[in-house]
């Protein structure tokens, strides 16, 4: 289950980013690979959130705007 939901990554911590326009909540995990410790990597992704769901988009890149709270996938 939580290589299909989290794209294979372990949650470390979510934070909540209130800005002007929008609150964005940033899933934060690792990518633990324990025979090659220095390939392990993090995925910092916002979460999508609405119509009563939670889920995170496919890992890409993206920035956030901290004054606003808005993000944009590149």
């Amino acid at each position: 289950m939580r290589a299909t939901k989290t794209y294979g990554s372990q949650s470390t911590m979510m934070v909540k980013v209130t800005g002007s326009r929008k609150t964005t909540v940033i899933f934060m995990a690792d990518i633990w690979k324990q025979h090659t410790q220095w390939g392990s990597l993090y995925l910092w992704m916002p979460l999508e959130i609405g119509s009563g769901k939670l889920w995170l988009p496919k890992p890409r890149p993206w920035s956030l705007d901290l004054a606003t709270g808005e993000t944009t996938v590149h």
